[in-house]
């Protein structure tokens, strides 16, 4: 329990480690506060991704990589861009895709709140496959969603919701996070 505690906050500890390195830098312009939030979210994402064991049948070869997917409309500008950039999660490049619909291939799809009213369909559709769903959409793991990310005073934090995460068949965050989130189904 202690480690898992640990991990858990080194991911939250890392998040922000890379926010605060990618700071503006002397003589360069403040990102406005919602740019920061934007870039704490994706380093987040980054951070969690890394949690994941996908199954093996989630890629069509041991080269494919790590597809990312932004759905609806993109909050992240260049934020999630930036925290991915020349990294490897789990020994795979990674490719981030914006799109309108879910795409055969995506391994991690952002659900943008651009999609609320589809929101539900779109957590029952992916329930089954593995593919980790993330959304800042308040509610988004009572509806079967994995992780929601919401805002607590100027901190980011995020609920899990472990048992969509089992049922996806994705290991690692199930096993080591969920001690971290206040939302455990």
């Amino acid at each position: 329990m202690r480690r898992a505690r640990a991990a858990l906050t080194a991911v939250a500890v890392a998040a922000t480690a890379a926010v605060l390195a990618g700071a503006a830098l002397p003589g360069e312009g403040a990102d406005p506060p919602a740019a920061d939030e934007y870039r704490v979210k994706a380093a987040i994402v980054y951070n969690l991704a890394k949690f994941v064991e996908w199954p093996a049948d989630a890629f069509a070869a041991a080269s494919t990589p790590l597809n990312i997917c932004v759905l609806g409309v993109d909050p992240f500008g260049q934020a999630l861009d930036d925290a991915f950039r020349g990294h490897l999660v789990a020994g795979r490049t990674v490719t981030l895709r914006r799109t309108a619909e879910v795409e055969p291939g995506c391994h991690l799809v952002f659900i943008s709140g651009s999609e609320r009213k589809r929101m539900a369909v779109l957590a029952d559709r992916l329930r089954t496959s593995s593919v980790l769903t993330v959304s800042e959409q308040e509610g988004f793991c009572a509806i079967g969603g994995m992780i929601e990310l919401f805002t607590e005073g100027d901190h980011v934090r995020f609920n899990l919701n472990v048992a969509a995460i089992e049922a996806a068949r994705l290991r690692e965050i199930a096993s080591n996070e969920k001690h971290l989130s206040g939302d455990r189904r």
